[in-house]
């Protein structure tokens, strides 16, 4: 990796991105090859904003790597409801902590922290356009179901101009080849019969072809990647739902799909993606949540073991010998594959 943190999915090269898909594979394959490669470690998650997949997932993470965990997700419950700044806060995690997770409603905020510790920092989502974990998983999942990323039609339904995770996603998807881009977006009152927001755009880095409904645009994608419709951003119930009814992913409609549509969403979900969906083939959101799991160990192992510095107790420094225990057994376990755990 080029830099000691992950703040946006640009910081990764395809390279790297395969590196981490290959170490995922790993994990799910020989989840006991990995218990200890982070004993000794202490993770600190700062969450900002309310989290239940990412949080709980990085901290799972943590804890199957044999790592400790100290999280703040209730900021009223810090002394920032007292007047305390973030980044004092923060400076805090470092002295604390081996790693910093933290996740923010404002852009930029990331690069700030990264100007007060010396640990490692993981973004876990900031402001409106960036949550590379999200994105690798996302990847991971759309390339365990084609075999490759490479030449996939994929098509974006939703608040895709408030989504992080679908911006997110469209730059990731810049470091692979012959994609064609799909979008439904659902405006607001604001934004109704505007444009796709430039922010978009220029995450794509390609053409996007914009479609009036979902239905219109099935049948020509090979992944369906759904965001919420966010209610709390119409003032007009109504455009709320004439907007909903436009993106809304339901059984019936994926009749009309090619039989190898994966369908695809970062959750939560509300009305916009239906139960009844949940129990066809084409669901790969719940397995998605699911590979949240190995691909934040992959990526905590990976940036925990390559950083040389500690937190207030001081770090060993490069590959710990619980990390190299781990490959050896891996080298003897891959010739006696068992079946994956996630």
């Amino acid at each position: 990796m080029a830099s000691k943190n992950l703040i946006s999915i640009e910081d990764l090269s395809r390279q790297d991105i395969e590196s981490l898909f290959s170490d995922a594979d790993d994990i799910r394959r020989f989840p006991e090859s990995f218990g200890n490669a982070l004993a000794g470690k202490i993770v600190f998650t700062l969450f900002c904003q309310p989290s239940t997949r990412t949080r709980l997932s990085f901290e799972s993470a943590a804890y199957r790597l044999g790592a400790r965990v100290l999280s703040v997700f209730d900021m009223h419950s810090t002394r920032q409801s007292l007047g305390e700044s973030l980044l004092d806060t923060t400076r805090m995690a470092g002295y604390y902590a081996d790693a910093l997770i933290a996740r923010h409603p404002d852009h930029g905020v990331m690069e700030q922290i990264t100007e007060t510790i010396d640990v490692p920092l993981i973004n876990a989502g900031e402001g409106l356009g960036r949550h590379p974990t999200q994105t690798l998983i996302d990847l991971y999942t759309a390339r365990e179901h084609f075999d490759t990323i490479d030449g996939l039609r994929v098509g974006f339904v939703g608040g895709l101009r408030y989504s992080r995770a679908a911006k997110s996603l469209l730059a990731g998807l810049r470091l692979f080849n012959n994609i064609e881009l799909h979008a439904v977006d659902a405006a607001n009152e604001a934004d109704e019969g505007s444009p796709l927001p430039a922010a978009l755009a220029a995450a794509a880095g390609r053409p996007i072809r914009l479609h009036a409904s979902v239905q219109a645009m099935m049948g020509q994608v090979d992944l369906l990647y759904v965001v919420r419709v966010q209610r709390e951003k119409f003032s007009d119930g109504a455009l709320h739902q004439r907007q909903l009814d436009r993106c809304r992913v339901h059984r019936e409609l994926l009749a009309k799909a090619p039989p190898w549509l994966a369908v695809m969403h970062c959750l939560p979900r509300t009305e916009e993606l239906d139960t009844d969906v949940d129990a066809t083939p084409q669901n790969k959101y719940f397995l998605q949540a699911a590979y949240g799991v190995p691909l934040r160990m992959a990526v905590l192992r990976r940036y925990m073991a390559a950083s040389s510095v500690g937190g207030g107790c001081g770090g060993s420094g490069g590959l710990g010998m619980a990390d190299a225990v781990s490959r050896r057994a891996i080298e003897v376990l891959r010739n006696d594959e068992p079946s994956l755990t996630w």
